[in-house]
């Protein structure tokens, strides 16, 4: 009888080992593979060229690290304080490497939207000078800085290669998804087709974008403050509930320690997060 209580144990065992470890392991291999695709095409856009194959290695050595760095902070707290606060910190520092290649992503972006302006000024000033487009691009990657010059380095390069100016231009938008350059884009195709000058295209879309970039500097200061104020109402209940967890944590083990105290968090996790993201829209102006 006990020999055949062991068997059924260990089919059982055996069975929740291939229903729940093994699609859990795949879906875990699938995911780290997305993220590793995802990863290495955001850095290629950046023009960073190095492998992405120790990227779970790094993202476990960043949650290894931030967890035990929360778990020291937190060690003189009530239990179970330390090992939430290591597994929260080992879930941020397992989505950290993302999370900073996608904000590396953003401000590069950000920083390309603001040399656009001077960049189309050279092609406007190439242009007048008798350049062709070809050379006015030519001149605008020797006078430029980065990331502008290594953007249109990357058509030229296409160029060179076969393919037709007008798309290596528009292969340039689709990788950088600058709404202005779209434009200007769009109006070399134009006129390359029908005839017009270039100059004077660009001239206008200089003036145009300029005023877009007041205008988006005016809603910016205006909105200051709102979204000021979203970060700092969003910040203050975890800042408060650490302060008194140091201060008197008798008061705060309820919260960790009871059922009503687990969704009581949740709820304020959720009902935060909603707030931050509402005020955040409201201080969005679309133009």
């Amino acid at each position: 009888m006990l020999y055949i209580i062991l068997l059924i144990s260990f089919l059982a065992v055996l069975l929740a080992f291939q229903l729940i470890y093994v699609p859990a392991r795949a879906g875990l291999k699938k995911a780290n593979e997305a993220s590793e695709r995802t990863v290495s095409k955001d850095l290629e856009s950046m023009f960073v060229f190095i492998p992405v194959e120790y990227l779970p290695t790094v993202k476990l050595a960043t949650m290894i690290g931030l967890g035990l760095t929360l778990f020291v902070i937190t060690f003189n707290m009530k239990p179970p304080a330390p090992i939430i606060s290591a597994v929260a910190g080992g879930l941020l520092g397992y989505f950290a490497p993302e999370f900073l290649v996608k904000y590396m992503m953003k401000r590069r972006l950000e920083k390309f939207g603001e040399q656009l302006v001077d960049g189309l000024v050279l092609l406007s000033n190439g242009m007048r000078a008798g350049f062709t487009l070809q050379q006015a691009i030519e001149l605008l990657v020797e006078e430029s800085p980065q990331p502008i010059s290594q953007e249109f380095s990357l058509v030229l390069r296409q160029y060179s290669l076969g393919l037709d100016l007008d798309e290596a231009l528009a292969k340039c938008v689709t990788r950088t998804g600058d709404e202005d350059l779209g434009l200007a884009v769009t109006a070399i195709a134009i006129t390359r087709q029908i005839g017009g000058n270039l100059a004077e295209i660009f001239d206008r879309i200089v003036g145009m974008i300029r005023e877009r970039k007041l205008l988006e500097g005016k809603t910016t200061a205006l909105t200051a403050q709102g979204r000021m104020q979203a970060m700092v109402v969003a910040c203050i209940p975890y800042v408060l509930g650490l302060v008194v967890a140091k201060v008197n944590p008798e008061m705060m083990k309820v919260m960790w320690t009871t059922i009503p105290g687990f969704i009581a968090l949740g709820l304020v996790v959720v009902m935060d997060t909603i707030g931050y993201l509402w005020v955040v829209k409201l201080t969005k102006v679309d133009y």
